[in-house]
């Protein structure tokens, strides 16, 4: 409807007369901006959908939260401690935790093993809860109604395929097992174990009807755990006390064995230990070894005494001989003979030679020598004994001495096995000890237990459900309604097939938009025809959006076109009306006379339309077929607006073969000379082709879009089928536009501001 105010350049118009069409350029490039502007015009368009999707989805998201049963949330903190308090090394029996990844994630799968879920629910005797218990729960009518199986005969469901459930017969222990695993998993299922990233703890949270019954199971299940810890490091150090005390009988009596086979051994070879280190016949073979060498080293002293003592002799020099000089009588002797000498001498020098006493003291003198000589002999002869008794003693330690080695030899033979055994008997012993070390730290470990968690936080009763989250469920909702709107409008959008703005028509077609006609609402017309309103309201937005149409078409050409038919797509486009409507109210107006010719001869709307109570006039039919004279008798004119109109009776076959006969081209020329406009009002192009043959009998043609209703493909190929045709299309009239909701969608255009200047017209 932007047209009705616009007016196209002369030098357009002019254009337009040289070509077929009246037609636009290119429109330039749009911008982001104008891009948004679309697409927010396109939401704004569809915010109806999109505001009712939302709101339905939001009642349906609150009617479900109505309907779900609230949850309540109860978590207990535990925490793996690293530390450990130890007063014995207990962790060569059982090591505590390292509380690592792997742990960690190895504890929280033992949260949720069936063993501990089981201990609780025997703890807590879930097995007669109907949350958990669905045995005793009343069964659900909605789930009774959709299962065909509880309202079906057997013989039924095995024509459908629908597999029966086959009771077996179970036991009274059976069903009680089969009731506990399935309430074991209820329970699993409410349960959730977790680990915050790089931290000690666990958390154990129930989510269940009942806050109370939620933090009651969350401790019981943490209690429980440490419990459970306990008994596992009481069971390990329980099984490890009984192993290491059968394991010490044993080693006791194989230590017993191995030592008893060592003194059996010993007893049968004879091996008798003088000290830690050596053997008695090893002592005995150093001793007498130790002996050999000190008879060996006497006899070689003694022999060496024995040779002087020979070569001595043989000199005759006993008085050199060592063993002479020690003789206290040899000494007592030489003592004698020395006196004895110096009497000698005395007597020699005062008696002389042959003195008796010199002969009595040569006689003592030589008493005395005989005496030395036997001594020295005798000293002599000892020697050699001495020597013998060296040589036997030497002899005899050497016979002992190989005696003993080869007796050592034995032993030392025999030891090889000893110490084997020996080794053996060592480290069953050191076993037995080590064993009995271990037995006395694990025993006094017994009573020194502790959890390698422990509880930091109590699971506390909470008022306020953590399901369903009422908030959260709601904003996500809201979120995917806005996105299920959004993709619904877009889709619509896609699937939209009409036209709403005339720059729309002339980027796709190419033709200059005239102007938008608007819709008249049931509330304007009162009762009226759109025909008879353009009367009573020539002042109205109605009247001046047909005087628009007219001035844009006509503005600019020399000379103005006189013939113009009015076309559509087609039918239920508003032709009929918009012609009929504009041509009575340029008649009405008074400065050209006019003529309204009803060209579709397949119908006869118009005379309906003006609801005349008249009989029907001579029709366009009665003039072709030859049956009214001329065509002057066929023209009737309307009171109420001084309009000459030619009607139809819409009851003609051959349409075609009179539209193209002489008298049609009779009726179009002489037309032209008594009136100053003719408005052909045709038949729509796609339905019949009768718009093209009446085409040639008209300056221009008006193609009539139905706004947001005209398919776009419809109006392609009708343009398409006139420019083949060469039809002069004059531009494009959008009709039936709802301008409040035109104006609602923001396109910029004449239409969006009728809400500022509507009160200027009246209706």
């Amino acid at each position: 409807m932007n047209a009705i105010h616009e007016r196209p350049d002369p030098a357009g118009a002019q254009r337009s007369r040289s070509q077929p069409d009246r037609g636009v350029e290119d429109a330039a490039p749009r911008d982001d901006a104008a891009s948004l502007r679309a697409v927010l015009r396109a939401v704004w368009r569809r915010s109806g959908v999109i505001v009712g999707i939302v709101l339905l989805c939001l009642i349906l998201s609150v009617l479900v939260l109505f309907q779900l049963t609230p949850l309540y949330t109860a978590t207990a903190l535990l925490t793996l401690d690293p530390r450990r308090e130890s007063v014995v090394d207990i962790e060569a029996v059982i090591s505590g935790l390292s509380p690592d990844a792997s742990v960690i994630n190895t504890e929280l799968d033992i949260l949720t093993s069936g063993r501990l879920v089981g201990k609780l629910v025997d703890a807590q005797g879930l097995t007669r809860d109907p949350e958990f218990n669905a045995a005793l729960r009343p069964a659900d009518p909605l789930v009774r109604l959709i299962d065909p199986r509880t309202y079906m005969a057997p013989e039924w469901l095995t024509a459908l395929g629908i597999p029966q459930a086959e009771e077996v017969p179970l036991s009274e222990e059976e069903r009680r097992d089969r009731e506990r695993e399935a309430v074991i998993g209820a329970v699993t299922d409410a349960l959730t174990v977790s680990n915050p990233t790089i931290s000690y703890t666990i958390r154990i949270s129930f989510e269940t009807e009942d806050a109370r019954k939620s933090a009651r199971l969350a401790n019981g299940l943490a209690e429980l755990y440490l419990t459970d810890q306990l008994e596992a490091k009481f069971e390990a150090t329980e099984r490890a006390t009984q192993w290491l005390s059968t394991r010490i009988s044993d080693l006791r009596d194989r230590v017993r064995e191995a030592e008893q086979a060592v003194q059996r051994y010993r007893q049968a070879h004879q091996i008798v230990q003088a000290s830690e280190t050596a053997t008695v016949s090893e002592q005995q073979l150093g001793e007498v070894n130790t002996q050999l060498i000190e008879a060996e080293t006497e006899l070689a002293a003694v022999e060496a005494r024995y040779n002087q003592v020979r070569d001595l002799a043989g000199r005759g020099s006993y008085a050199a001989l060592g063993a002479v000089l020690d003789s206290a009588l040899i000494q007592r002797l030489r003592e004698q003979e020395a006196q004895v000498r110096r009497r000698q001498a005395e007597v020699l020098s005062r008696y002389g030679e042959r003195h008796p006493e010199v002969a009595e003291v040569g006689a003592e003198l030589r008493d005395i020598r005989s005496k030395i000589g036997e001594e020295v002999n005798r000293i002599v002869s000892g020697v050699a004994n001495e020597v013998t008794v060296a040589r036997s003693r030497v002899a005899a330690l050497q016979v002992r001495l190989e005696a003993l080695k080869a007796t050592s030899a034995e032993v030392e033979s025999a030891r090889v096995d000893l110490r084997e055994l020996e080794r053996e008997a060592e480290s069953s012993r050191v076993l037995l000890e080590t064993f009995l070390s271990r037995f006395k730290e694990t025993t006094s470990q017994e009573d020194l237990q502790q959890a390698d968690a422990r509880i930091i936080s109590q699971a506390k009763v909470s008022n306020d459900p953590s399901y369903p989250k009422k908030k959260l469920i709601l904003s996500i909702a809201f979120v995917l309604a806005v996105m299920l709107a959004l993709g619904i409008a877009v889709l619509l959008e896609l699937l939209d097939h009409g036209y709403r703005t005339l720059d729309h028509v002339q980027r796709e077609i190419r033709l200059t938009g005239l102007g938008m006609v608007p819709r008249l609402s049931r509330r304007k017309l009162r009762g009226r025809s759109p025909v008879e309103y353009v009367l009573s309201s020539p002042a109205s937005a109605y009247a001046e959006a047909l005087r628009s149409v007219y001035n844009t078409l006509t503005y600019g050409q020399v000379p103005a076109p006189k013939a113009i038919a009015v076309t559509s797509s087609l039918p239920g486009e508003g032709k009929t009306t918009f012609t009929l409507s504009l041509a009575r109210l340029l008649a009405r107006a008074g400065n050209q006379r006019v003529l309204f010719v009803e060209a579709d001869l397949r119908r006869n709307a118009v005379w309906r339309a003006l609801a005349s109570k008249k009989d029907h006039p001579l029709s366009l039919e009665d003039y072709l077929l030859g049956t009214a004279p001329t065509w002057r008798d066929c023209v009737h004119t309307d009171a109420a607006s001084n309009l000459d109109m030619i009607v139809t009776s819409g009851r003609t076959e051959n349409v075609q073969a009179l539209l193209q006969s002489g008298r049609m081209e009779v009726l179009s020329r002489e037309a032209r000379e008594h009136y100053d406009l003719i408005l052909f009002d045709t038949p729509p192009v796609l339905a019949v082709s009768d718009a093209v043959l009446l085409s040639k009998h008209a300056d221009t043609t008006v193609l009539l879009v139905r706004w947001e209703s005209t398919a776009r493909a419809g109006v392609r190929s009708t343009i398409s089928m006139l420019r083949k045709a060469e039809v002069p299309v004059g531009g494009v009239v959008m009709t039936q536009v709802d301008l409040r909701k035109h104006a609602k969608y923001g396109y910029g255009d004449y239409a969006s501001y009728y809400g500022r200047y509507g009160q200027y017209y009246t209706s």
